[in-house]
């Protein structure tokens, strides 16, 4: 088995996943599972030597020789993809796309968050419970109310730009976990991170001793790129995202940490030409982003997964806020306007739908617990608009789609 051919194939056709690595055609090797760890290792140990694409990144690791990503053909097609309509999107508007619709965003990620609860509840309820608990001081209830409540104090704080330190991390750790987390998960008073191990999907996080000496190799690395013109500050919130998963320096809430954190970091790299969709994206693609996280954690810490899949779903959701946009100024050519619910039911149709769908297709999309007629009678209503149309059918379900005059941009 010729390791460097394969790796070359790698970053000038498809970055295979390691299933495909095994069990598809595209390459025809079929590498067994041993063959497959054993070209994961001569990459991690050899790929500073064989190609200039590989690219090391300062950070301590605890399973691997190297954190790394390959700056390989998909990697640059993608890149140069989001800069593209980055570009395009300036010169038709007077402010980027993040300005326009940052509140959105930012109340997005807090929906988001709750969705990832066991009680959920409707958007509309969440969006009122918002008001309450953000606008008019009201006192938390349940744990929905808490992580509302919590991740609002949270996104205050990282608005203001703190400095990206560990005493700041706890800070913002504390505020997103306040009255949230069972005893035995919670810090003690002068630690910074959790002093016992940890198992996640079958991973074991960093040992607990060697936390500190990782997450400080985090702090230099992001403070010392913050301020450079260059791709790694552009993906430094997503590396510090990835990061913080595979290191787990708590017991819980690393996830909504490292969604958190990454949000910090873009605020401090103060760049508001592209926006902050990963928590809100992730949410609506959690399959794919698991599968991102395990395809590099089992590629020795190969981060060109993550960074792809981070890649997609930022091309995707820019296009989904802009045709959000283009729908809204046709409706409003015609005296109809939406409102936000609306639009985040609009939004999660247009990232979800693959073809016709049902009703039920649409409750599921939106995570909401409504009646049949009040299903049909939001779908029904984004018909009567134009945003959708029924599909003739010879079941008796009733099928609905996008109807495609009213999308502008699609990804080529």
């Amino acid at each position: 088995m010729n390791y460097k051919d394969l790796y070359n194939e790698q970053l000038n056709r498809h970055y295979c996943t390691a299933r495909e690595l095994q069990y598809s055609n595209i390459y025809n090797y079929h590498l067994s599972l041993e063959e497959l760890n054993g070209f994961y290792d001569f990459i991690d140990n050899n790929g500073e030597t064989i190609s200039d694409l590989f690219e090391k990144l300062p950070l301590k690791s605890f399973n691997s020789k190297n954190i790394y990503f390959s700056k390989c053909r998909e990697f640059d097609i993608q890149m140069h993809t989001f800069f593209d309509l980055l570009k395009a999107d300036l010169e038709e508007n007077e402010n980027y796309l993040a300005i326009r619709n940052m509140p959105e965003v930012l109340k997005s990620r807090i929906y988001s968050e709750v969705e990832g609860t066991l009680d959920i509840e409707n958007v509309p309820t969440t969006r009122r419970r918002f008001e309450e608990l953000v606008y008019k001081d009201d006192k938390p209830k349940n744990v929905n109310d808490r992580i509302i409540k919590n991740m609002a104090n949270a996104i205050e704080y990282v608005l203001k730009r703190p400095s990206f330190t560990k005493e700041n991390l706890r800070y913002l750790y504390d505020l997103l976990s306040k009255d949230s987390l069972e005893y035995e998960d919670r810090l003690k008073d002068e630690e910074l991170y959790r002093d016992d191990k940890v198992f996640v999907d079958g991973y074991e996080g960093c040992p607990s001793n060697k936390i500190e000496e990782c997450m400080d190799s985090l702090f230099d690395f992001v403070n010392g790129n913050l301020a450079k013109n260059s791709v790694i500050r552009f993906l430094l919130p997503h590396i510090a995202h990835y990061y913080i998963l595979y290191i787990h320096p708590y017991f819980d809430y690393n996830g909504r940490t490292a969604r958190m954190v990454s949000l910090w970091i873009y605020f401090l790299i103060n760049n508001d030409s592209y926006p902050p969709f990963i928590s809100d994206a992730i949410n609506q693609t959690k399959g794919n982003y698991y599968s991102a996280l395990s395809e590099s954690r089992n590629a020795h810490n190969d981060i060109t997964y993550f960074l792809l899949y981070i890649f997609d779903v930022s091309i995707l959701y820019f296009l989904t806020y802009k045709n959000i946009e283009h729908i809204d100024a046709l409706l409003k050519e015609k005296g109809i306007v939406i409102s936000n619910t609306d639009k985040d039911y609009i939004k999660r149709i247009l990232v979800s739908a693959k073809g016709p769908f049902v009703y039920t297709d649409f409750t599921s999309w939106n995570r909401i617990q409504i009646s049949k007629q009040g299903a049909f009678k939001i779908l029904n209503r984004f018909t009567e608009y134009g945003i959708l149309k029924e599909v003739e059918t010879t079941s008796n379900k009733k099928l609905f789609d996008i109807n495609k005059e009213m999308i502008a941009y699609e990804k080529k």
